[in-house]
């Protein structure tokens, strides 16, 4: 391949422990997991660490080890992948201070990954530290700040605290609709879950706005086309007289079908 003759090129002109061809590594190690060659991807990705690490390239053997626990994380070796974000959140803090998007990002992945292991709280407290980060980096309304509002939101949401999911969901809406950021289904997934939170909090007529603005989303950016199943189901969600229908239909139905489209 095109990278392999590169990497070729750069060991016999450079020597196996040059910058340049811990690069490559890296890029093949990343392109090699997006085809899902994991096995492959980790095999790139620990020749890329250690000639980064070796030559004092710390960063860069940061975002090294954040793409091998990415990896770990596809292979649901979880206790891998946050060892992995650890030790990269400890490099960018070290060489970036407390206060960089560098380490909200790490922040996230770790937040992400401790998630999955059902460590609620931990999570929360990174997704939390990475907010505060990005505000302070990008000031309120920044997407890169509504995109942490929003898994937030969400995190709340499926915990069941419903006052806090609210909340950052309602600040992702806003920074949107400010930064008048392209519609997308993603967005359509945080109305619906914010009109099912006012409908069991028993506020019928927001929660009939946010679905309706959702559903006119949905249709406009052509999900009804591809999801017609989903289009009909949630017209009936907005004329169904059964609270627990309405619940169990926005759960069910829309998050698990649009969560994963971002």
């Amino acid at each position: 391949s095109f990278f392999e003759e590169a990497l070729t090129i750069r060991i016999d002109v450079f020597g196996v422990k040059h910058s340049l061809v811990g690069d490559t590594y890296n890029i093949m190690g990343f392109i090699e997991a997006k085809r899902e060659e994991l096995d492959k991807a980790l095999v790139f990705l620990m020749k890329a660490y250690q000639i980064r690490g070796n030559i004092g390239e710390t960063l860069k053997a940061s975002d090294t080890l954040k793409n091998i626990g990415n990896v770990h994380r596809e292979q649901c070796n979880l206790k891998e992948a946050v060892d992995c974000y650890e030790d990269s959140l400890r490099m960018r803090r070290s060489e970036l201070g407390d206060k960089h998007d560098k380490v909200a990002d790490a922040l996230i992945s770790l937040g992400t990954v401790r998630y999955d292991m059902s460590l609620h709280d931990s999570a929360m407290a990174n997704y939390k530290e990475a907010l505060e980060i990005r505000r302070d980096v990008y000031g309120d309304f920044d997407d890169r700040v509504a995109s942490v509002q929003q898994n937030i939101g969400i995190m709340q949401f499926r915990a069941g605290n419903l006052t806090e999911a609210k909340h950052h969901l309602d600040e992702f809406v806003k920074i949107r609709r400010v930064n008048k950021t392209k519609e997308s289904a993603d967005y359509v997934n945080i109305l619906f879950m914010i009109g099912n939170i006012n409908r069991i909090n028993g506020y019928d007529t927001q929660a009939k706005a946010a679905w309706s603005e959702a559903l006119e989303i949905f249709k406009h950016i052509g999900l009804a086309k591809e999801n017609p199943e989903l289009a009909r189901t949630l017209d009936n969600l907005l004329e169904s007289p059964d609270p627990a229908e309405k619940q169990n239909t926005v759960i069910g139905k829309i998050s698990v079908n649009l969560l994963g489209e971002k």
